[in-house]
């Protein structure tokens, strides 16, 4: 028996493949409720929030309550039998009891895997990558189906929960897919991922070190551009970012990661039109010593942001 709801809510006989939908939101939001809680009794007042939200409250709230929760343990009954419904849904003076185990959710398995594969990350990086592909599956929607879920004080909170340990499972996958030799394959979930979550700063800095490690240097610092200004908005300082762009002008070891054994290709620079064969660092220097700028050679970081303004001037793209 699973309680799902990661998604549309329903239950689920695994291996009798029987499944019962929660097509009424109020019995979502009543399973949620319980769900938020589980094993421990939710007072009727409060069930009573949840269930009616903002919609107007009946005037025999308790009765029109009890109706909700017999049509929960009818879906219940049709997984699990009369008897299963009566043992799982209980009622007493202190409110109603979902009694469920962890491995008996969705949520419950996907919090068990992201713990699982928390602990193994960094031991066993493969192993926890594939603990956390076969998790992330369990994610068919939005928490209770979306539009028809979430609306009281426990709900919300459940669904708001449920969605950040996703994006600490999402943030996970992609480090043990670079720890793994997987930039490649992730380069397209890596976009994905920071279409839905635009602000996350950590995302970013991921797909920059998959392009590099794919030989796309010249896409990455485009990431690093639209991200600079993007972040930078919203939070004022963009420090991961700035330490990959860092990494990335120096042809840093740690850009090729454990398991790969390759490093970033960065593009090479435009020939000077004198024939000279001078590098990016050494036409730096010279500049910097007709400037007067003191040192000879300036810290490459000066080199790139030069780069993306336009005062200096690549071929190609990596």
């Amino acid at each position: 028996m699973q309680f799902r709801i990661l998604g549309p809510p329903d239950l689920l006989d695994e291996e009798r493949r029987l499944r019962a939908p929660l097509t009424s939101p109020k019995q979502r939001r009543l399973l949620g409720a319980l769900l938020a809680r589980p094993n421990a009794p939710v007072p009727r007042e409060e069930l009573v929030r949840e269930v009616w939200g903002g919609d107007r409250t009946p005037k025999h709230a308790r009765a029109a309550l009890g109706a909700h929760v017999a049509g929960l343990r009818s879906a219940i009954a049709a997984v699990e039998g009369p008897g299963g419904a009566r043992a799982r849904l209980t009622a007493g003076p202190d409110g109603l009891l979902l009694r469920v185990a962890a491995a008996e959710t969705d949520s419950g398995r996907f919090g068990l895997a992201v713990a699982r594969a928390a602990r193994l990350r960094r031991t066993d990086p493969e192993d926890a990558y594939t603990v956390l592909r076969g998790a992330l599956p369990l994610w068919r929607g939005a928490v209770l189906g979306g539009g028809g879920g979430p609306h009281g004080l426990l709900c919300a909170a459940l669904a708001d929960g449920l969605r950040d340990e996703r994006h600490r499972a999402l943030g996970m996958l992609f480090d043990t897919a670079l720890r793994t030799g997987r930039h490649r394959e992730v380069v397209p979930e890596l976009r994905e991922a920071i279409a839905a979550h635009p602000l996350c700063e950590r995302f970013h800095d991921q797909l920059m070190l998959a392009l590099c490690r794919s030989g796309r240097s010249g896409e990455a610092i485009g990431v690093y551009t639209e991200a600079r200004r993007r972040l930078t908005e919203a939070h004022g300082h963009t420090p991961l970012l700035r330490a990959r762009l860092e990494q990335i002008s120096t042809r840093a070891p740690e850009l090729s990661g454990e398991a790969a054994g390759e490093h970033p290709v960065l593009p090479a620079p435009r020939p000077p039109l004198d024939g000279s064969a001078r590098t990016g660092r050494e036409r730096f220097a010279v500049r910097e010593r007709e400037r007067g700028a003191g040192p000879a050679e300036r810290s490459v970081l000066g080199f790139l942001t030069d780069l993306l303004s336009g005062r200096e001037l690549y071929s190609g793209g990596g």
